[in-house]
């Protein structure tokens, strides 16, 4: 039991040490290549551009690698490399802005700033002074890119298709190889060695799109530098497309067909000055992309994650159609059926007179000579029975009561045959509420197979991530974990299932995946239960919402009927949910639960608002022969752009204080429960930090002024609600209801 607990703790095996190690082994030579890089070539961006741009601890890294490569020029020339690192250093010392594209400027000051006055001292002419200022430029232009594409990386994910990705890693690279490409030694040029291998690994693992995307920019850096470096790295970029022929036989074999085509090219081209020298680089920029970890893309035949996609929609669409040609078709048959019984109080009367005048040998000249008069008496004795009063021999009045041989027989028909008019009234009520309720959930299912068939999957999977996540899940005790995570326009999502619930809490399993996963994100929900669990979490959104609640029964019961339920979705979303069931109690908070259950897991699901909200409408229906209404109130807080959106089914206003304003929403809506198509109408909003959302049950009574004055004041959202309960429990009404009090309080991300 102690070594479990001691492997719970430290996790040693859920932690990837070997990439950490690789990681931070980069960085260091990064700074070093950089740093060598921009001596050797005057205008080319240093380790302290570098150093710039990233953040965290990696900045260490690339310092020591920095500091390593000024060291390999000696002294006094390292000096003017570790003052622009110095200076750098300081510059950091002022904290991040809160805005990606102040921040960017802040950094792209400091790198030029420090690549300027560092090397401005040794410029003794005027064409060293414009190669500092483009230097500068340089290394400014570096940083800043670093930092965009860092942002948009860990915030919101990486779109591969949009425009803004490719040029910022464009500009990196284009300003990386300028640097690398001043790197030319009698044997090998390392520019041109790291561009044949990192070329092989990005079109092998990321296609042609990328390719293009690495390699124009790579080899325009390294003209730059050295214009004959150049044109021979064009010459790896065709052999490592010509490769490709070799890519169904592994790496190995690609690699092999890399140095041939290199080589060939030069032979064919003629150029037998330093032939060699590109075929020794060849050799190593193959040798090394062998040992890189590349998962290789194969041209076999097979589905594709957007082939599989597609065709999961286009199956889901089918569904739906099926299930709307279903509703169709009951729909059509349901009034074939209603207008073929359909009866009136006319056939009341044929049907009583045709049981109890077909033995009467009286009957021919009574519904014959006397047609007219039975007819208006057997009517008048059915009006009798809809007027509420009972039909005897004694109702049947004037001459047809001297007439007809058997009176009393004619007052028992009439009265059968309404009683059997009357039930099968009550029936055909009871068949038409049914076929509504089943037709509306055959159309609520039909809409949430068309929500899925639209609903977003994600733009890249990360394989390696989610073999990482499992593993770490695994150790924290999930049985047989599945870990999916992708990144989309909505940034990174990772979402997990596994037969068993994590052994540890959300909040450290978080911090654990955060450090899994390379990237801050939120703390997971767990959810499920029984057979199978369900672990989700999302990139760190821009803002944060902290919620504190205080429910109150009504008198001396013991249980609130009002129910609430929080969580953020896949994309971002922070959801609450509060019900106030009919009455009060235990009775009132089963309605109260099963309308925040139900709508909760629905949303969570994937299915749009509108569809569960007509589920959660259906649910309520078919609960129970008695009546069961419950209001609903949602509150939508988009944590990314601040979008807040509040619907309402019968519920109280619900209260914003933003900046001096006290913002009231409140919208006249029927609860769940009702029975027919229900419609959530929504108010929306725009919340910041700072702002307060009140949410309140209808046996809260609210003075508004009051209510303002306490906002404005901080205090914990917990705080808040206590004392909002209780000032509505002591006006006039607070004794005569349960009362429930949520606020929400938006502030600054900060998820750990």
């Amino acid at each position: 039991m102690k070594e479990k607990t001691k492997k719970l703790i430290a996790m040693g095996k859920a932690i990837p040490w070997n990439e950490i190690i690789t990681q931070k082994a980069v960085w260091v030579i990064a700074g070093i290549a950089l740093e060598i890089g921009a001596s050797d070539f005057y205008a080319a961006p240093a380790a302290s551009a570098l150093l710039a741009g990233v953040s965290g601890k990696k900045a260490w890294f690339v310092l020591a690698g920095g500091i390593l490569g000024a060291l390999v020029h000696g002294f006094p020339a390292a000096l003017t490399s570790i003052a622009a690192m110095a200076i750098v250093l300081a510059a950091r010392i002022i904290p991040d802005l809160n805005k990606v594209t102040l921040r960017a400027a802040e950094r792209f000051a400091a790198a030029a700033g420090a690549c300027f006055f560092s090397r401005i001292a040794e410029a003794e002419q005027t064409t060293d002074f414009f190669t500092v200022v483009i230097a500068g430029l340089c290394a400014g232009i570096f940083a800043a890119s670093i930092v965009m594409l860092e942002h948009y990386s860990s915030k919101r994910g990486l779109n591969p298709n949009e425009l803004y990705v490719h040029t910022l890693v464009g500009i990196i690279t284009a300003l990386g190889f300028l640097s690398l490409g001043a790197l030319n030694y009698p044997v090998v040029n390392i520019g041109r060695l790291v561009f044949g291998a990192a070329f092989l690994c990005v079109i092998s693992r990321k296609g042609l799109v990328w390719g293009a995307v690495f390699g124009i920019p790579a080899i325009f850096g390294l003209c730059a530098a050295n214009f004959e470096m150049g044109a021979g790295a064009a010459g790896f970029a065709v052999a490592a497309l010509m490769s490709g022929v070799f890519i169904k036989h592994g790496k190995i074999a690609r690699a092999a067909g890399f140095v041939f085509c290199a080589a060939a090219g030069t032979l064919v081209s003629g150029a037998d000055e330093g032939s060699l020298r590109i075929i020794i680089e060849a050799a190593a920029a193959g040798a090394l992309y062998i040992f890189l970890p590349t998962a290789v893309i194969r041209t076999e035949i097979g589905f594709s994650d957007s082939t599989a996609t597609a065709l999961l929609c286009e199956r889901l669409n089918f569904a739906a159609d099926a299930l709307a040609g279903v509703e169709s078709g009951i729909t059509a048959a349901a009034e074939t059926l209603s207008n073929k019984y359909k009866t009136s109080p006319e056939k009341i009367a044929e049907k009583a007179a045709d049981r109890v005048c077909r033995s009467c040998p009286k009957s021919m000249q009574c519904w014959g000579k006397y047609y007219e008069l039975f007819r208006d008496e057997f009517e008048r004795l059915i009006e009798q029975l809809r007027a509420g009063y009972t039909v005897s021999e004694n109702s049947i009045s004037g001459k047809c009561a001297d007439i007809c041989l058997n009176p009393s027989g004619v007052a028992q028909a009439v009265t059968a045959e309404y009683s059997r008019f009357l039930s099968a009234a009550r029936d055909e009520r009871k068949i038409s509420e049914m076929r509504r309720i089943y037709t509306d959930r055959l159309m609520s299912t039909e809409q949430i197979l068309r929500d899925l068939s639209r609903s977003e999957l994600g733009h890249i999977s990360d394989k390696a991530a989610e073999k990482r996540a499992e593993m770490l899940l695994r150790d924290a005790g999930v049985k047989k974990p599945r870990a999916f995570v992708t990144v989309g326009a909505n940034g990174l999502h990772f979402e997990a299932y596994g037969e068993t619930e994590p052994l540890v809490d959300k909040e450290y399993l978080g911090s654990l995946l955060e450090r899994t996963l390379g990237r801050e994100i939120e703390v997971p929900e767990i959810s499920g239960g029984g057979r199978l669990y369900r672990i989700t979490t999302n990139g760190a959104a821009r803002l944060s919402a902290k919620l504190g609640a205080f429910q109150l029964p009504k008198g001396q019961n013991s249980v609130c009927g009002d129910c609430y339920d929080t969580f953020t979705d896949s994309d971002g979303i922070f959801y609450v949910i509060l019900s106030d069931g009919m009455g009060t109690g235990s009775r009132a908070r089963v309605d109260s639960a099963m309308v925040c259950s139900v709508t909760a897991k629905l949303i969570k699901s994937g299915i749009s608002l509108s569809s569960a909200l007509e589920t959660v409408n259906t649910v309520m229906l078919i609960k129970s022969p008695d009546e069961s209404y419950a209001t609903l109130d949602i509150c939508r807080i988009d944590l990314n752009s601040g979008e807040c959106a509040v619907y309402k089914a019968g519920a109280a206003a619900t209260y914003i204080k933003s900046s001096d304003k006290l913002i009231r929403a409140a919208i006249s809506s029927y609860p769940t429960g009702t029975g027919g198509k229900i419609s959530v109408p929504a108010q929306r909003f725009t919340v910041s930090a700072g702002d307060v959302i009140v949410m309140i049950t209808d046996g809260a009574a609210i003075d508004e002024r009051w209510l303002a004055r306490e906002l404005s004041s901080p205090a914990k959202p917990e705080e808040i609600s206590k004392r909002v309960a209780k000032a509505a429990r002591s006006a006039d009404n607070g004794k005569n209801d349960d009362i429930s009090v949520i606020t929400v309080i938006v502030g600054e991300n900060s998820p750990y």
